[in-house]
């Protein structure tokens, strides 16, 4: 997030965020008109105006809300520039750029979209908060040669200056969609909510045909903050997860890919040898999980506990979703009082659903719609109601494990579904959004029973639902 800038009117801090967030996660799909400053405008409920002073807030950090001139055919060297490699590796952010020998077709509305979109990323990240790294990091030292067609910064360095450098040198590439390939955008989109830890691209991934790097262990589960969520990202989807939270969705995958059945025991030495963590940790959690109710433990002492998987029931099941069915109930009638932007994540949150829809695996399905109902519950205000709903989720995760529950028929419902529960929102009509709720899950009460070792009750969910 910016640092406040002095004279600045607070309701314009907080649309340069809100627009950042908007952009950061927008992908390629920036370049085009759903991104245009009246189509956001709509999308947030901010005025064009304070969306219009917003984007070029965000596209020229520290210059005058004028509108900024743009690099003329005229000026040569503006034009020949593309960027070649962007890394995040803690405590260091480089893009370096390079010359372009191509000959690439002029986009300057998509082109500019596009480099306000990779600003936005940045300016989102929160890595103006990182302090200094301990003395044994090993992080890479900075290069040793100062480059006109570099911009690095690291903890100590002056953030304002930084994103004037890179803001500079954007404007000296070349108008094109090549200049900031689409698998850039991609890849600061999926992390733009995880501060970018871990992301390093290379303009050669776009002629060889491979996938961009992107190291997603280069942080240790022990080492992601508790769930609540940033406040430099309070715009963005809920994307850091506590470290309980983490260990119960590798147990989970674990689970799937081992074959894991209830009453299967757990061994905390082999999890930390696959999910390369210490044993403790993962003990520790596991004890959390166990105290929570999702897994099963016995113990003579600390260091003798096992855990076992737990048994489901069909009542284990109405159990459950007739609590978060009530506490949704509430949270919904809540979402539909506040302004449009408050919804912003849950918006943001959908398009991920639909982007795991589209191209993900059906567990990407079914966390991308936990995800996005967690939003909704984090917009409504609700601070208590939102914890309790936050634990009925974490249960959830585990009896989808246990129960080896398939999305993939459910695909096309789930997305219907929250596209018209988020749409009733928007709209301010509490009760149609409580209706289509109970409705989604009424499906997936039935649905997840009909996996359970016993009969669906319909007479007790009635009871519990009515």
């Amino acid at each position: 997030m910016q640092t406040v800038v002095r004279g600045r009117p607070r309701v314009q801090d907080t649309a340069d965020d809100i627009v950042a967030s908007v952009l950061a996660t927008a992908g390629p799909r920036v370049g085009g008109t759903e991104f245009s400053t009246r189509r956001i405008a709509e999308l947030t409920g901010l005025s064009q105006t304070l969306v219009s002073r917003a984007v070029r807030r965000i596209r020229h950090p520290g210059q005058s809300t004028q509108r900024h001139a743009a690099p003329t055919a005229a000026s040569p060297a503006a034009q020949r520039l593309r960027l070649m490699d962007f890394r995040v590796e803690y405590p260091r952010i480089t893009l370096q750029f390079g010359t372009s020998a191509s000959a690439a077709a002029p986009a300057r509305r998509r082109f500019e979209r596009r480099a306000t979109a990779l600003m936005a990323a940045l300016w989102v990240s929160g890595a103006a908060a990182w302090t200094d790294p301990p003395r044994n990091s090993a992080a890479e030292p900075p290069s040793a040669e100062p480059s006109s067609l570099r911009a690095q910064w690291s903890p100590g360095a002056d953030w304002e200056e930084f994103l004037a450098a890179v803001a500079a040198l954007l404007d000296r590439c070349e108008p094109s969609e090549a200049a900031l390939p689409g698998s850039l955008l991609r890849l600061l989109a999926a992390r733009a909510g995880r501060g970018l830890l871990g992301v390093h691209w290379r303009a050669e991934t776009e002629s060889s045909g491979t996938d961009p790097i992107f190291d997603s262990n280069l942080l240790a589960v022990m080492e992601y903050p508790a769930p609540d969520r940033s406040p430099a990202n309070r715009w963005l989807p809920r994307m850091e997860l506590s470290a309980t939270e983490q260990l119960a969705i590798a147990l989970r995958k674990e689970m799937i890919n081992s074959g894991f059945r209830p009453g299967d025991r757990l061994r905390p030495a082999l999890f930390a040898q696959r999910l390369g963590l210490p044993p403790a940790t993962v003990r520790t959690a596991m004890r959390q999980l166990a105290d929570d109710g999702l897994l099963v433990q016995s113990s003579t002492g600390a260091a003798s506990s096992t855990f076992r998987i737990p048994r489901v029931t069909g009542a284990d099941v109405i159990d459950l979703y007739a609590s978060r069915l009530h506490v949704g109930m509430v949270l919904l009638r809540a979402c539909a009082a506040q302004p449009r932007h408050r919804l912003l994540p849950a918006r943001l949150a959908l398009g991920a659903l639909e982007a795991a829809a589209a191209q993900g695996t059906r567990a990407d399905v079914g966390e991308a719609d936990l995800r996005f109902q967690q939003e909704l519950a984090e917009a409504s205000g609700l601070r208590q109601s939102a914890r309790s709903f936050h634990a009925l989720t974490l249960r959830v995760r585990m009896f989808i494990a246990v129960l080896q529950l398939d999305y993939t028929p459910a695909v096309d419902r789930l997305l219907r579904d929250d596209r018209r529960i988020l749409t009733a929102v928007l709209e301010g009509r509490g009760d149609g959004a409580v209706r289509l709720w109970r409705g989604k899950l009424d499906n997936a009460v039935r649905h997840m029973s009909a996996l359970a070792p016993e009969s669906f009750d319909a007479a007790l969910w009635d009871r519990l639902t009515r």
